[in-house]
C-alpha cells in the first residue's frame, strides 16, 4: 500500500521487515533441535514484530482521530 506519508511508510515497513525475519528465523530453526537461548531469541523477534504492528496501528489511529477531529470542527 503506497502512502505519501513517510512515516506511515516507515513504520509499515518496519513491520514487514520484523514479520519476514520472524519468519525466516522460524524457518531456519524447524527440524532443528533447539536451546533454551533459542526459544528466548524467538520470544525476542516475535516481541519486536509485536511492537512494530502496535506502532503501525497506533499510528493509523492518531491518523484517523485527527481527520475525523477536523471534519467535526468543520461541521
Amino acid at each position: 500500500m503506497y502512502s505519501n506519508d513517510l512515516l506511515q511508510r516507515r513504520l509499515s515497513t518496519q513491520a514487514s521487515r520484523t514479520h519476514d525475519d520472524t519468519y525466516e528465523f522460524a524457518k531456519q530453526m524447524s527440524g532443528e533441535p533447539f536451546s533454551l537461548g533459542d526459544m528466548y531469541a524467538f520470544q525476542n523477534q516475535m516481541l519486536d514484530m509485536s511492537n512494530a504492528n502496535w506502532a503501525n496501528s497506533q499510528y493509523t489511529q492518531f491518523k484517523f482521530g485527527i481527520r475525523k477531529a477536523i471534519i467535526d470542527a468543520i461541521n
